[in-house]
Formats: C-alpha cells, structure tokens, sequence
C-alpha cells in the first residue's frame, strides 16, 4: 500500500493484525477515574478573514495525517475544525453521561483566552460524543473510542454563520488526562446473514402484533477497503460537498481510528435558553424526475405507516423535553427533508430550557430516540442486545461539541462510517413497525448506506 494519505501514515505506525481491521489499538488509554489538574486551559485568538474553518483544516492536511483532527458543521449554523491535542477527557459505563458533564466542566472551568473574542464567540470548546449503549462486556471489535470521548484540539477554527472566522491556539495548561490502561484487543465480529435478517424481522412483528411493544430499530453494517489514497479527511471533504443540508462531522484520534459521517438528524442545541431540535422519522426513495420527487414526497406524507413511525419519535421528544423546559412548540404536520437519495418526513422543535440547563443533560434525556432505538425504549434496547450479532458502536450515538456554559450541538451518528487502516465499517438501521416487511427493511438499509459508499467511490 503506498505511504500517502492519513490512514497509510497510521496503519504504519498501528498495523492492524491479520483478520482483525477494526481491533482496536492503544498506546495511551485514559481512564474515567484519573484526576484532572488544576491549571487552566491558556488560548489566543484571533480574526481570519476571508476563509472558513474547513479550508483551514483541508489546508493544514499534511498535519492532520499524524495529528488528531475535529470537524463539526451544522447546516446554517456553526462551523467548527481543530487540529491537535490541548485535553482530551474519558469516560465508560453507564453514567457516561453524567459523568462526562462533571469531567468537561473540570477541564474548560477557568480557561483563560487572549485576543479577539467577538459577541457569539464560544470560548474553550470540547468537541466529541458518546457510544449508542455502554460498550464494556460486549464481545466483537469496534474501532471506536471509550464511551464518551471528547477533546479540546490545540487549534480550533470557529465560525457563526455569515462572521469570520476565529483561529484559537490553546495551551495545555494541565487539563489533560493521564493514565495507561490496556485496551482489550476482541476477536472476529459476526454480521446479519439475509435469513437471520429476516427472521429477526418477524420475531419483532410478532412482538408488536401481541402489544409487546411498537418499534424496534435493527442495524447492520457493512465492511469495505478504501481506495490507497483515501482517509477520514478525504472522506469528509466528499461528504461535505455532497450533503451540505446534513450535519457533518469527524473525530479523528491521530493513531488511526476516526468516525465521520454526514447526519440528516440534530439530536439537541442549546444556545443560552432556546433548545432546538427535531423529529427525523419516516423515508421513502428519491425519484429519478421532479415530478417523481413530489410523488414521492406526497406518498409519504400520507403513508400511515411512515407518519406513525414519525408520531412516535415526535412524542418521545415532546414527552422527553417538557420537564426541562418552560416551552417547547412544533408544527401540527411534518415537512419533508430532501436528501440526495432518500426522502425524510421532519418536524422541527424548538423551545425555552429551564434555568440552569446543561447540553448534555438534554442529550441524556434524548437519547436513544425512537429513530434509532425503538418504543418502549427499555424493551426495544433490549431486543436489540439479544438480536444485533455486534455491538453498535458509536453508530446512532450522540456527536458534537459542547463549551463551559453548558451550550453545545449534537447530531445522531447516522450515516456514518467508522476508518481503521484502510478499512471502512459503514453502519446503517431500519425501524420495525406494524407493517414492515424484512426485504424492504433491508433494502431501507442499503439505501441509507449509499452515501457513505459514493463518497468512498469518488474520494
């Protein structure tokens, strides 16, 4: 394999062991019980006219194929890229997430900045997510990180929409993390056969017919090698240009593990009071023609199968939130979302948190959501244990970035793809309901798989 590009610097340097691509490999692991020092985070900051944060990460791309590389864009909104390492923060388990919001207010708490801060400006911000369920004692391999990781980069390049942009150098001022624990290196990973497939399908359709329970979401995953020359950069420069009504983002760790994707779906933001989010529930193909596109949109407006789908994930959200708001509004009929290949039914939220709300304790109230886990959420989770042959990963979980006053945007880990020297795992779900049928469920899946696989073709 040529020496060019970021995951052929990686896979150099951590050659993945024959039949296990996506083991994972860790010089330098962090444990959740490690203490944090006291000295603050030191940054400078200053105006770049004239560019964007992506041009300023694809710029430093040399950098990036042996440093640890960050991207997070939100459609009309924030643009965010880093470069580096300032402090990086983990957890495990099943408190991850409260146990995340205490660690990343120990390491941003303080953070000193120097220069240039216009109104809006979000100081020290973590930039990272969460595994879809707590990964210790689950056999398989996952190229993936700990539960909950996040990591303030040493440069970050910050933009509002239509303002400049902001080049941030942050000095680690003590924040990060230390410890040494050895990862497990797991063994082969099963996947779906078509048949299993099919029977799963059916045992769920059996369970909802008897009032079990109303939806379950099943995932598979595919695993494919990528061209010579392409990595997690690359990929995401594809991506980006392709779906730029989607919310785009990386995680790269610098040793060779990165997960990327390209998500039609916010989980939660959170800007001062005002809570944004939204219900992506409901697909349907794109036509070949416009005229082909609307009837498709309008045959799934009036699908009752696909609006009840949606209903569900929009109560779990209205339901979810109401505690932790003093409003929260939605209109009465979902739109529909055009993506390159499929079709979404939407219905976007938005509301006034309670005094004092944190981020992450809204991405904890949220997730899992009916989109990618099911109702009840309890029994469909636990379907999903019994029947997915692997681990999800962080496929479906929480990605974003958050700062020290508790404001952040996050995105569900759909349509995303997990790199690992030269190999791509592309993960992709399908929600079960009164009504589904297991080939068109697994066709639904193929369909969602599509833009990870174009992107790796054209890269």
């Amino acid at each position: 394999m040529p020496s060019s590009g970021y995951h052929d610097a990686e896979a150099a340097r951590h050659p993945p062991v024959a039949g296990e691509p996506f083991a994972v490999y860790t010089d330098r692991a962090v444990t959740p019980n490690s203490s944090l020092h006291a000295a603050p985070l030191a940054g400078e900051s200053r105006i770049l006219p004239g560019t964007n944060p992506w041009d300023c990460l694809w710029a430093a791309r040399d950098q990036a194929a042996t440093k640890a590389a960050f991207a997070w864009e939100s459609p009309g909104g924030e643009r965010l890229t880093g470069l580096g390492v300032a402090a990086t923060i983990h957890a495990d388990g099943g408190e991850r997430f409260t146990d995340m919001r205490v660690r990343l207010a120990a390491a941003l708490r303080g953070a000193v900045l120097r220069g240039d801060a216009p109104e809006g400006f979000p100081g020290a911000v973590a930039i990272g997510g969460f595994a879809f369920s707590e990964q210790s004692g689950r056999g398989g391999a996952w190229p993936g990180f700990a539960d909950a990781w996040f990591t303030v980069p040493e440069r970050v390049w910050w933009q509002a929409p239509y303002g400049p942009t902001i080049e941030t150098t942050w000095i680690d001022g003590g924040a990060r993390e230390e410890g040494n624990v050895a990862s497990p290196r797991p063994g082969a990973v099963p996947m779906w056969t078509r048949a299993d497939w099919t029977n799963a399908v059916r045992e769920i359709l059996g369970r909802i017919g008897s009032g079990e329970l109303s939806k379950v979401v099943l995932a598979r995953f595919a695993e494919i090698d990528l061209p010579p020359r392409s990595g997690p950069l690359a990929l995401l420069k594809t991506l980006r240009e392709e779906h730029p009504g989607c919310y785009r983002f990386l995680l790269a760790d610098g040793r060779g593990t990165a997960f990327l994707g390209a998500s039609p779906e916010r989980l939660i933001r959170l800007a001062g009071d005002v809570v944004s989010t939204e219900a992506v529930a409901g697909t349907a193909r794109r036509g070949s023609t416009a005229r082909e596109d609307h009837a498709q949109a309008e045959s799934l407006i009036q699908s009752a199968k696909d609006r009840a789908e949606h209903q569900t994930v929009l109560s779990h959200i209205q339901e979810t939130l109401r505690p932790a708001c003093v409003s929260l509004e939605s209109p009465d009929r979902p739109e529909v979302m055009m993506l390159q290949h499929m079709l979404h039914l939407r219905t976007p939220v938005r509301g006034q948190a309670n005094v004092g709300s944190h981020v992450l304790d809204l991405v904890a109230r949220l997730h899992p959501t009916p989109a990618v886990a099911g109702r009840p959420c309890d029994r469909a989770l636990a379907l999903i244990r019994e029947m997915e042959p692997s681990p999800r990963g962080w496929y479906a979980g929480p990605v974003g970035w958050v700062n020290a006053r508790g404001d952040g945007d996050f995105a569900v880990g759909i349509r995303s793809v997990s790199v690992r020297g030269g190999r791509a795992r592309l993960f992709a779900g399908a929600g079960i309901v009164e009504g589904s049928d297991p080939d068109l469920e697994w066709s639904e899946t193929e369909l969602k798989m599509r833009p990870i696989l174009d992107a790796i073709a054209r890269d």
